[in-house]
């Protein structure tokens, strides 16, 4: 599973941007029907209205994302590399309406980034702290305007602790991910960013990764990155 592509190029050149506010992420569960497929249904009837697009306007290039609420102060979760050749950011809530934005936080190393957004203050999506498991049913949601395509896409995972390797920012350089959760669904740019949820609703991971084949996608584990996300809301 050495090949992956990325809808946007990653850059390792960003240094972290530290925030003042104390905050904790939301990580009560949610009750659903039995049917997984029904949970599937009323966790992207739920919270697909959380859902936003990302711009990111640098010096030659407007990238696009996907991000998601992680409280409910106008913070933000996306990749790094969505943001991390940007000037310039703003989003576009479910609703069509742009905020303006700025990036608070950034891990490159783990291709995550935190977004605050002036004006908007959506309902925070719960986080599962737990281990994906191979077989458990999720749905993966993206902000529509910024792939073109339908933003609810339900899957199962199939792997676990998968690495893909991709093409930098930097001509002949490579970025390896390690660890990574893969699903076998269709994704598309713009999808960078957005959440895997379980039947529960809860955030079991962040899509990051299209296979270069088209045979599926890559997530990063939200157990692996909540000690990340927990920090820069306590710090």
């Amino acid at each position: 599973l050495g090949g992956g592509t990325l809808g946007l190029v990653l850059s390792r050149q960003l240094n972290p941007v530290h925030q003042t506010r104390r905050d904790s992420p939301y990580v009560s569960p949610r009750v659903s029907p039995a049917n997984p497929t029904q949970q599937l249904q009323q966790v992207a009837n739920q919270d697909l209205s959380e859902i936003v697009e990302i711009v990111s306007i640098g010096v030659s290039s407007e990238e696009l994302g996907t991000g998601w609420p992680v409280n409910s102060r106008g913070d933000f979760i996306t990749n790094d590399h969505v943001v991390h050749e940007g000037l310039s950011f703003h989003v576009v809530s479910a609703s069509g309406a742009e905020y303006p934005a700025r990036v608070i936080n950034v891990d490159a190393a783990l291709d995550l980034a935190e977004v605050q957004v002036v004006g908007l203050q959506e309902h925070p999506l719960p986080l599962d702290q737990g281990l994906a498991a191979l077989g458990q049913p999720v749905v993966v949601l993206a902000a529509q305007g910024a792939t073109g395509r339908p933003p609810v896409t339900a899957s199962t995972i199939n792997g676990l602790a998968e690495r893909a390797t991709v093409q930098d920012a930097q001509p002949g350089e490579l970025a390896t991910y390690s660890n990574l959760i893969r699903i076998p669904a269709h994704i598309f740019p713009g999808n960078s960013g957005g959440p895997v949820l379980t039947t529960s609703g809860q955030v079991v991971g962040i899509l990051t990764l299209a296979a270069q084949n088209g045979s599926g996608a890559f997530a990063i584990p939200l157990a692996e990155v909540y000690p990340v996300i927990h920090q820069w809301l306590q710090s």
